[in-house]
């Protein structure tokens, strides 16, 4: 590890940086919205309008993890984008020396 991620090398933030955790927060996103259309689909094929109240509520809170999933992934990225044009870390400009 370099002087970038030297005092808190076992956290996760550092075993992927910002661009692998925005990859995994979008991939939480695609879950999240497949699984909050089936349970859509689901629920009006099996219980119709009888029982919409609570599962609608139950899936607008699918949906909001989905929203907020996605969300998160993007401000990853955005930082991502402004951390590299500011400040490279020290890791990658010693590659760029070797070749």
């Amino acid at each position: 590890m370099s002087k970038c991620c030297k005092y808190a090398k076992w956290f996760p933030h550092n075993w992927l940086c910002l661009r692998g955790l925005s990859y995994v927060f979008i991939a939480l996103f695609y879950v999240a919205l497949v699984y909050w259309i089936c349970s859509v689909i689901l629920v009006l094929k099996n219980f119709g309008m009888t029982a919409l109240v609570p599962v609608v509520q139950f899936t607008c809170y699918v949906f909001l993890a989905a929203a907020i999933s996605l969300s998160i992934a993007k401000a990853l990225a955005a930082l991502h984008a402004i951390k590299h044009a500011v400040a490279p870390c020290c890791c990658e400009s010693k590659k760029e020396e070797t070749k």
